[in-house]
């Protein structure tokens, strides 16, 4: 059994139009996402449409990242949102460009649980449990080794492990699974502590790799009933993928953190996360809020 592994894909279709191209040559069994489809990139309706041809295509086992739940918080109780804003102009450029259906699609995922195998007649299928459902024998009953899939930690939806380590050796030791799949941290990296395994992908959408233009995911292999694991970088079609942020005119919704995101894309540094932290340190404040776009734009001078 060959199963991908993807992440944090933030709605950058040309990269998965890429990597599901490769995908199709090692004629894969499945497709695991852990979450982040969408915000941040030009024409989100494309990367739905791109979402739903890969489940038409492969059999797909998906998580919900916190970028979902952003979208799914605002669609429960506005979250002030304002186009042009560096602060929200982003979220709400997606947010006004999803359909209830994709909201509702967001909505069904769950955010995290394992993957399991089962007898299902003369055949050995996998199965997606979500987290609420899981027992003790799960795990124990699975007829390959279980996958936890989660996006930022187990029942951590936004759990940093690139942030804090400690969790991350916590979670590993108390693991019923015999891998640990998690994103969140744009970074590709494989941990082993306990006798248990933790594997990243990376990201496929915005890498953070300090090269930029490429495509990181993971293809796990069934052998002798271990699963190898093997990470990729694959290239793509950037200059187009930017040529698309100027036709949805995504500056305009969103500023300062556009042109930040662009700038990430292109050169693999988190120049994203260092404009949020440099305006939070000129804000004075832990969280973000509807803050003056001088604040922004101070930032951006001191990066370049």
């Amino acid at each position: 059994m060959k199963l991908a592994v993807i992440s944090d894909l933030h709605g950058n279709y040309y990269a998965l139009r890429e990597v599901m191209a490769f995908l199709r040559g090692l004629e894969i069994d499945g497709i695991i996402g852990l979450g982040d489809f969408v915000t941040d990139g030009p024409f989100p309706q494309r990367m739905m449409e791109a979402l739903r041809e890969m489940q038409k295509e492969f059999p797909c086992y998906l998580v919900r990242g916190n970028r979902e739940e952003y979208l799914l918080e605002n669609l429960r109780q506005p979250q002030n949102w304002k186009a042009g804003s560096s602060t929200s102009g982003l979220l709400d450029y997606t947010f006004r460009n999803l359909t209830a259906q994709d909201l509702e699609f967001f909505a069904r995922l769950p955010t995290d649980g394992v993957l399991i195998e089962k007898q299902d007649g003369n055949h050995l299928v996998p199965v997606f449990v979500p987290q609420e459902e899981i027992t003790p024998d799960t795990c124990r009953t699975s007829l390959f080794p279980a996958l936890r899939l989660c996006h930022g930690a187990p029942g951590e939806i936004r759990g940093n492990f690139g942030l804090h380590p400690e969790l991350l050796l916590s979670h590993l030791e108390h693991l019923d699974a015999s891998l640990l799949l998690g994103g969140h941290s744009h970074k590709q990296e494989q941990k082993e502590h306990a006798g248990k395994t933790y594997l990243n992908p990376g990201s496929l959408g915005l890498a953070l790799d300090g090269v930029g233009g490429h495509a990181h995911f993971a293809i796990l292999t069934l052998e002798n009933n271990v699963w190898q694991p093997e990470l990729f970088q694959l290239p793509y079609d950037l200059e187009g993928y930017l040529t698309e942020f100027d036709r949805a005119g995504l500056e305009t919704h969103g500023s300062v953190l556009a042109r930040s995101l662009k700038r990430t894309l292109t050169c693999g540094v988190n120049y994203f996360y260092l404009t949020v932290k440099r305006v939070r340190e000129l804000a004075d404040a832990l969280a973000l809020t509807d803050l003056e776009e001088s604040l922004w734009e101070k930032a951006e001078k001191e990066l370049k």
